[in-house]
């Protein structure tokens, strides 16, 4: 695939658009045939399942689909480092292109099988390496976040301003990350309904907001800051724009 960032970087960020919004029917339709498959079609919790003698016993299938989440992050890892015109870009066409696909996989299975009924609604996010559980709203304010953040560093980028964003500028932002997936697993004992003397029903137990919302916001606040750091000189004249 070849990308001409002579016809401007904007063509190749609505084709990320496209893209994203393409692949999230496909992730949406597999998970629709995967409910079909194992849940009767439903969406609810608790997960189904299987304990024996003290080990987590995996469909031959479920080790498949771990393989297929991983390589739909690849994926998008991949367009988005074809897409940037340095290693910044790429990274930020990478947040695009993940935010856009994650909010259009709601908005089609909405479209598919009417679900989820709320944006409170709890779903399994990811299955790798502990499930990830939270509310619908959850993922979908991280990805609103990515695509905002991605566009706008894309955006500067290629306006010629200089963006200094430093090391350890990105190990906070991971670090928040980190802090949300933490929120994410926090009851992994309970979805995978671990046997032992406390008996765990499997459905979720209230949200650990008190983890999320400090690592969402903080991200968020560190972010503008540093963008707004960032972007006080331009460097010399750039031939591209957005």
């Amino acid at each position: 695939m070849k990308i001409l960032y002579s016809n401007g970087v904007f063509k190749n960020w609505t084709w990320i658009i496209i893209f994203s919004i393409a692949f999230a029917w496909v992730e949406s339709a597999v998970v629709v045939y995967l409910r079909e498959i194992y849940f009767d079609g439903g969406f609810s919790f608790p997960l189904t399942i299987k304990w024996e003698g003290g080990k987590h016993v995996f469909d031959p299938l479920v080790r498949i689909e771990f393989g297929r989440e991983i390589a739909t992050i690849i994926i998008l890892i991949a367009v988005g480092w074809i897409t940037g015109r340095n290693k910044f870009q790429k990274f930020c066409f990478f947040m695009v292109a993940f935010g856009m696909w994650d909010i259009f996989y709601y908005i089609w299975l909405f479209v598919m099988v009417g679900w989820p009924e709320s944006l409170m609604t709890w779903d399994l996010l990811f299955y790798v390496p502990l499930p990830w559980v939270g509310p619908v709203i959850t993922p979908i304010l991280i990805a609103i976040t990515m695509v905002v953040a991605g566009s706008l560093i894309i955006y500067f980028d290629e306006k010629g301003y200089e963006i200094r964003w430093r090391w350890y500028d990105m190990g906070i932002e991971l670090l928040c990350a980190l802090i949300m997936i933490i929120a994410f697993c926090w009851d992994w004992k309970n979805i995978l309904q671990i046997p032992g003397e406390i008996k765990r029903s499997g459905l979720p137990n209230p949200f650990a907001w008190w983890l999320y919302l400090p690592g969402y916001l903080f991200s968020i606040g560190y972010f503008i800051l540093r963008l707004r750091q960032s972007i006080t000189s331009k460097r010399p004249a750039n031939p591209h724009s957005f």
